[in-house]
């Protein structure tokens, strides 16, 4: 537990400087990270060893979030697919490999970049959404794991994740909500009862983004998903969150705002 707060403490100041810079640096910033996370998913479907499928699952991310950044989401989602066709198509080739594993991988982590990239380009908007997401994912995992040790009770996923309990997952939406609605009242966007409910939605989303990477841990035999972050273990391990809340809330965000092609 004190690494997992050093680590924190250490790393929280840095990803907020560079949420608040936005532009390329907040680019550049969600490149090397779900780069890493797309290696460190390569690296589970394949006994812990990053192979040239893994570096083209990388590359073809990493190409993605770029597109997205310099010309349209749509773009960006084409040069994901069509990449991730490809790798499946390489993949299969091999005996003993499930290529279905590594496409999954490549769809979530490269959605979830172009999605955060999408929300922070909203200028000041965006970066009080990106940071209001980032913290509620934070708050959820927070809440979540004391809640579930405090209180104990029936397993949620006891096939997937034995430690995690239903009261983890309703401690996790409680803690979400009220943050949401401290939030909105900072910032004024939305009001307090409305953003508390989209606060205790992406909880949900938050943690079956967390039991989503824990299927994949536990169909190839692995505990964490590297050694990354001391007390954490791999980035994705802690970044696992936002491939379940992200693009969904990104989604979302555009058919509120009334247009869909706002993806585009």
């Amino acid at each position: 537990m004190k690494s997992r707060v050093l680590s924190a403490l250490f790393l929280a100041p840095i990803v907020l400087g560079l949420v608040y810079l936005g532009g390329l640096y907040f680019v550049c910033f969600a490149v090397i990270v779900m780069g890493i996370m797309t290696g460190e998913w390569r690296q589970l479907c394949n006994n812990g060893k990053i192979d040239g499928i893994g570096y083209l699952a990388v590359g073809i991310v990493t190409a993605a979030i770029f597109v997205s950044f310099l010309l349209a989401v749509s773009w960006a989602v084409t040069v994901l697919m069509v990449g991730a066709i490809l790798v499946w198509l390489l993949v299969r080739r091999h005996i003993g490999i499930s290529s279905v594993w590594v496409v999954s991988g490549i769809v979530s982590i490269g959605c979830s970049g172009i999605a955060l990239v999408w929300l922070r380009a909203e200028g000041q908007s965006g970066f009080l959404f990106v940071v209001w997401l980032m913290l509620t994912v934070w708050m959820t995992d927070v809440c979540a794991l004391f809640t579930g040790r405090a209180l104990g009770g029936p397993k949620l996923a006891p096939s997937i994740s034995p430690n995690k309990t239903w009261s983890g997952l309703a401690g996790g939406m409680l803690g979400a909500a009220l943050w949401s609605s401290i939030w909105s009242s900072w910032t004024d966007i939305g009001s307090i009862f409305v953003l508390a409910i989209i606060g205790g939605g992406t909880a949900v989303l938050a943690q079956l983004g967390d039991l989503g990477v824990s299927v994949v841990k536990r169909r190839f035999g692995a505990k964490d998903t590297g050694n990354l972050i001391p007390g954490h273990g791999g980035l994705l391990d802690r970044m696992d969150g936002f491939l379940g809340a992200t693009p969904i809330v990104a989604l979302l965000l555009a058919m509120t705002q009334g247009d869909i092609s706002l993806w585009c």
